[in-house]
């Protein structure tokens, strides 16, 4: 009788050693998915600022050729539309993307919108 229940004594410690290995295993694994998912969103967060800085740049180098091709003319002063000879001036498109530009107020508040497209 002894020797039976020293059997299943064992037996219980064999399945509590397995499951509590289980438990280890389960509790790495989610650490590592916490620091796998960290790490990448932090570099999704990098991509995206770096993204909106590149684009921030390229609206800045459209609106400076804008404004040098507005030089001159007689915008803002009388009428706060863009000549045609300024609007052939534009960049139709800048890296691949296209380029808008738009101008709406009244003189002397004119406000001239740069808009770079995904595209």
């Amino acid at each position: 009788m002894t020797r039976i229940e020293s059997r299943s004594l064992w037996k219980r410690r064999r399945g509590l050693f397995l499951l509590q290995t289980m438990v280890l295993v389960m509790i790495l694994a989610l650490v590592a998915t916490g620091m796998l998912w960290l790490s990448f969103g932090r570099h999704v967060i990098l991509t995206r600022a770096n993204a909106s800085e590149s684009d921030q740049q390229l609206a800045l180098g459209v609106q400076s050729q804008v404004q040098a091709c507005l030089d001159g003319t007689a915008y803002g002063s009388e009428d706060c539309s863009v000549p045609a000879a300024a609007k052939a001036c534009f960049p139709a498109t800048i890296a691949g993307r296209s380029v808008q530009v738009l101008s709406a107020g009244t003189p002397p508040n004119c406000q001239l919108s740069v808009i770079v497209n995904d595209q």
